[in-house]
C-alpha cells in the first residue's frame, strides 16, 4: 500500500460552514474504497491568486491516504463531476516531507515571535508623497 496526500479545495458558496460534513462523507468513501485516513487537516478559506471556476476564494481540506495503486483513478473519477469541489490534487507522500511546514524550525519560530518585532519601523521617518 501506498501513501497519498489528497488536498481538495471546497466552493464556500456550496458547503456550509468549514465543510465539515464534506469532509466527513470523503472521509467514509476513502474507507468504502479500501483506503486508510491517516492524517486530516484543516487549512481555512483562503484567496486565490487566480480564479479557480470565477471563485476567487476556497477552503482547503489535505488529507493523507493510504491505498493501493487504482485508489487514484477511482477518487478522480469519483469526484470529478462534484459541485463543491473546486480543485482535487492527489501526491505520492513519504513520511517526514512536510515536517516543516506543521512543525517550523526553532529560528522560524524566533523570528517570528520575537518581541518588538513591529516596533521596530519608524512610522514618523517615512516620507508621505504630497507632504512638504
Amino acid at each position: 500500500m501506498k501513501k497519498y496526500e489528497v488536498v481538495i479545495i471546497l466552493d464556500p458558496r456550496v458547503v456550509e460552514g468549514n465543510g465539515d460534513a464534506f469532509s466527513d462523507a470523503f472521509q467514509a468513501s476513502m474507507k468504502e474504497m479500501g483506503g486508510n485516513v491517516t492524517r486530516v487537516k484543516f487549512f481555512e478559506q483562503r484567496t486565490f491568486a487566480y480564479p479557480i471556476k470565477k471563485r476567487k476564494t476556497g477552503i482547503y481540506w489535505d488529507y493523507v491516504v493510504e491505498a493501493e495503486g487504482t485508489f487514484v483513478a477511482a477518487l478522480k473519477d469519483k469526484y470529478r463531476l462534484n459541485q463543491s469541489v473546486l480543485r482535487l490534487v492527489v501526491f505520492e507522500y513519504e513520511d517526514g516531507q512536510d515536517d516543516d511546514v506543521f512543525n517550523p524550525r526553532e529560528e522560524h519560530d524566533k523570528l517570528i515571535k520575537e518581541d518588538n518585532f513591529q516596533d521596530a519601523f519608524d512610522f514618523d521617518e517615512r516620507p508621505y508623497r504630497g507632504r512638504d
